[in-house]
């Protein structure tokens, strides 16, 4: 069942770093981040159940909290910006 769940894992990658790449904005940036951690903390967790390697739940526990920072602190810095210059592209410009 491992097996499932590394290929899922790396869907997910793949599709968070694919969006990464190609999107202009923010908020589509950020998600397929916030997709690129999820996939990471999967790939702990399953591996740590296959394996039994309990370090791997303790670590992926903590990057579940640092996940749930970084998505407060990205949706601050995307309200700062956009009440700043009022875009919500990167690269746009005001003409």
């Amino acid at each position: 069942m491992i097996e499932f769940e590394i290929i899922v894992a790396m869907t997910l990658f793949g599709i968070g770093l694919f969006g990464v790449t190609t999107q202009k904005s923010f908020l589509k940036i950020f998600f397929s981040l916030e997709i690129l951690l999820n996939s990471v903390i999967l790939l702990l967790a399953s591996t740590g159940k296959y394996y039994g390697i309990e370090e791997n739940f303790s670590l992926a526990y903590l990057l579940i909290a640092l996940a749930t920072l970084e998505a407060s602190a990205g949706v601050i810095i995307f309200l700062g910006a956009n009440r700043v210059s009022g875009k919500t592209e990167i690269g746009e410009e005001n003409v």
